[in-house]
């Protein structure tokens, strides 16, 4: 017999009983989790069983029907805090679907890619970013220390490696640090590599035009759009709270740039770490329209012998390297550049793909290098 749950699990099984109604986990977690009157320390452990029941649904569901177990929010807690240990023999042709919990479109393209199974199934660590512009990557570890975090020294030279609640800190809140995954971060870098002058076209809230920023001390001039205004606004808040220098335009800019990075919106599976949610999709052909639409368009930003960097944050050929080819066949006047022609020490994290790299420091980006032939 089960011993009883305890309130982190209860409160995990009420998020996964929302859950299992209505789907979007992160959505599910900020309903309950602000009511459930528990520490910080608390939530972030109801939130590594509740990503854990997502990241292997299809494996503990199947262990439950082999069983003729019911499929309550109660047993996949138990299963995922091993209270409750089950055993069934997985077909072999089933063996990677149902072991490692995926679409099986995602299982037949990780059959050529095994080696990201283990970086899409691993709870991911809280990785910042720090503002040189207002700290050094020392002192931000100090400061972290007086407030009672952890954090050590990763890849870039902007990132550290910290304990969950540090993005509760104040130094996330004075602007010393943004919570940005490790891949983007050395995507920043790489960018920054190629001009002074960069649109960053898809800007979103503006977390890689704040790595750019911050890692290279405001001396880019930066140029941020996107078509959410909303979300523009809010980078404006944040760069104000960096001292970053960031031109936000809340319309389509009109000038063309040495360099313009486009982090297109993508499936996302490249971050199921994160979002375990994105390993259950099926159509990955249904990006791959709207990403050749939006490259195509950041096209007529790029000056003459300009650069066009194209970032989605997923390995599915459909939305990489098809994206980059279709668009090459279309837009002759681009060639593509090697990344590995870049200078960066950090190349173990580069895996050659198709056009471009798999970026692999943290979450799985590809980004590839398109330059506008003069």
């Amino acid at each position: 017999m089960l011993k009883k749950m305890d309130r982190i699990e209860r409160t995990a099984v009420a998020v996964l009983r929302k859950y299992f109604r209505k789907g979007n986990m992160a959505r599910c977690m900020r309903d309950v989790l602000p009511r459930s009157h528990l520490s910080q320390e608390e939530r972030d452990a109801v939130a590594k069983i509740v990503h854990d029941v997502v990241r292997y649904q299809k494996y503990y569901s199947y262990l439950l029907r082999k069983n003729n177990l019911p499929y309550k929010p109660e047993n996949y807690v138990a299963l995922s805090t091993g209270r409750l240990k089950l055993q069934a023999d997985i077909p072999q042709d089933k063996l990677l679907e149902i072991r490692e919990s995926l679409s099986n479109s995602l299982a037949h393209i990780l059959q050529e890619k095994r080696e990201f199974l283990r970086i899409i199934n691993t709870e991911p660590e809280t990785t910042l970013c720090t503002n040189f512009i207002k700290i050094s990557r020392e002192k931000l570890k100090s400061l972290l220390y007086s407030e009672g975090f952890d954090a050590q020294d990763y890849v870039p030279e902007t990132a550290l490696l910290a304990s969950p609640g540090t993005r509760y800190s104040s130094a996330v809140r004075e602007g010393f640090a943004h919570v940005q995954d490790a891949s983007s971060q050395l995507v920043a870098k790489l960018t920054g590599k190629l001009g002074n002058i960069i649109l960053d076209y898809c800007a979103g809230s503006g977390g890689k035009s704040l790595a750019l920023a911050s890692l290279y001390r405001n001396s880019l001039e930066i140029h941020a759009y996107d078509i959410n205004t909303r979300k523009l606004e809010s980078l404006k808040i944040r760069a104000k709270r960096h001292n970053a220098t960031i031109k936000v335009h809340m319309s389509i800019p009109t000038n063309k740039y040495p360099v313009v990075l486009v982090d297109a919106p993508c499936s996302g599976v490249g971050a199921a770490s994160r979002n375990p949610e994105a390993k259950y999709q099926e159509n990955f052909e249904n990006f791959k329209e709207m990403q050749l639409k939006i490259l195509s368009e950041s096209a007529l930003h790029v000056e003459k012998g300009g650069m066009l960097v194209y970032v989605v944050c997923s390995f599915t050929p459909q939305e990489t390297v098809e994206v980059v080819s279709e668009f090459l066949e279309k837009y002759k006047h681009f060639e593509v550049l090697s990344i590995e022609d870049i200078p960066c020490e950090y190349k173990k994290y580069l895996k050659k793909e198709r056009y471009g790299v798999f970026v692999t420091a943290g979450d799985i980006l590809y980004m590839a290098i398109l330059r506008f032939m003069p």
